[in-house]
């Protein structure tokens, strides 16, 4: 908390007042004893002792009453000048004392003041850290201040407004939930209708060829059948890809020259689809911790999708490796005619695909993107033209090995 103005400050105007007081209690100490100091008052009464006395010389009959108002006139003026002697230690204590009770007083003023400052201090931080809860979209449903005054008020929008967005966010991920399930529902009944469909249209076929034709060769019948089955495999395929969604399993790690690996996969794969050519380029072992089955998955499917992008052009990709102090990168990058712009917000999305009807679920990049996170890396689209496309795979660097036994000894 920033005290240090407000204690500098009150300890500024603390001094500032003491030194005023210091000179009015001056000015108002000296006046209030200079009556017993002033000289006329001492000559005045020193005139009247020898008053009380030729009064008594010249009335005998009440010498005892001019005797008595000489003994009073005479306590006083002895008086004034014990008064007079200690006149200066008199200011001096009365001084003293009043100093030291406006220091008091402002002593305990300061006090109070810090304490309100400290504690204003410490509610506004309260404050600013539900605010910052608020901002990060975590609820914040009690500040822990209260009252009438502005900071309490304030408190309690702060309540209002985090139950409110409480309440919103439960809704949008409601709507948001049913909407993916919307859309699943929408793309499974997309996907299925096809296959349903051409096999519906087989079946009736068969019928109407056997209706009239009981006699119909084996040959006629199994093509027919080959038909059918076609349409069952679509629906078979639907099945495999959407579980394999739905059951991906967690990365089994193991450390890996990636280097090696992205060369040995680009060998066997190299005749894997005839418009497809790859290439590796690596600058030396790069180590991570990474499933090699699943990694394969991830290659495999850009290139799949690199080779249907490009058909039926031929389309050449690069492996390029690349091992930084904080990850390891992977650029796959083809001279294929590139993503549409209006497809590459969501093309990480399941469901997402520009291949036509029937020929892709659009779950491959969404599986890639999901299997690179679970290995603490990522996969991001970072190039797209229509002189190709970049897909960059990064991945932490792996924990350095611990010394063997052999080399410790």
């Amino acid at each position: 908390m920033k005290l240090r103005t407000p204690i500098v400050a009150t300890l500024g105007a603390i001094l500032l007042a003491a030194l005023l007081f210091q000179v009015l209690q001056r000015q108002l100490s000296q006046a209030s004893f200079a009556f017993g100091a002033h000289p006329e008052v001492l000559d005045r009464l020193s005139g009247s002792l020898d008053d009380q006395k030729r009064l008594a010389e010249l009335d005998p009959e009440r010498a005892a009453e001019y005797r008595e108002r000489f003994d009073r006139i005479e306590s006083t003026l002895h008086r004034l000048q014990v008064l007079e002697r200690s006149r200066a230690d008199l200011v001096a204590r009365s001084e003293a004392l009043g100093l030291t009770l406006f220091a008091l007083c402002l002593l305990v003023v300061a006090g109070g003041l810090v304490w309100r400052q400290t504690n204003r201090e410490r509610r506004l931080e309260r404050l600013r850290e539900s605010l910052g809860r608020l901002a990060e979209g975590r609820p914040v449903l009690d500040t822990g201040e209260s009252g009438r005054g502005v900071l309490g008020r304030i408190a309690a929008m702060i309540e209002e407004t985090s139950r409110r967005m409480a309440g919103d966010r439960q809704r949008l991920a409601m709507l948001e939930n049913l909407s993916a399930w919307q859309e699943a529902a929408r793309r499974h009944a997309h996907e299925m209708r096809s296959p349903i469909t051409g096999l519906r249209l087989e079946l009736a076929r068969l019928g109407n060829t056997l209706q009239k034709n009981p006699r119909a060769t084996a040959a006629e019948i199994d093509e027919f059948l080959d038909g059918a089955r076609q349409e069952l495999d679509r629906l078979t395929e639907f099945t495999h890809r959407f579980s394999s969604f739905a059951r991906l399993p967690r990365p089994k790690l193991q450390r890996v020259d990636l280097s090696s690996l992205l060369a040995e996969l680009a060998e066997i794969y190299q005749d894997a689809w005839d418009n497809l050519s790859l290439q590796c380029v690596t600058s030396g072992p790069a180590f991570v911790n990474i499933d090699r089955d699943m990694m394969r998955q991830v290659l495999v499917n850009l290139w799949d999708n690199s080779s249907a992008a490009a058909a039926p052009g031929s389309v050449s990709v690069t492996l390029e490796v690349r091992c930084l102090d904080h990850e390891v990168q992977v650029d796959v990058a083809d001279d294929g005619p590139g993503i549409a712009a209006q497809v590459s917000d969501s093309l990480f999305q399941p469901y997402t695909t520009t291949r036509n009807v029937g020929e892709g679920m659009g779950l491959g990049l969404a599986i890639s993107k999901k299997i690179l996170l679970d290995h603490g890396g990522d996969l991001r689209l970072v190039s797209s033209s229509t002189g190709g496309a970049t897909f960059q795979l990064t991945l932490p660097p792996p924990e350095p090995e611990a010394p063997s036994a052999r080399s410790t000894e």
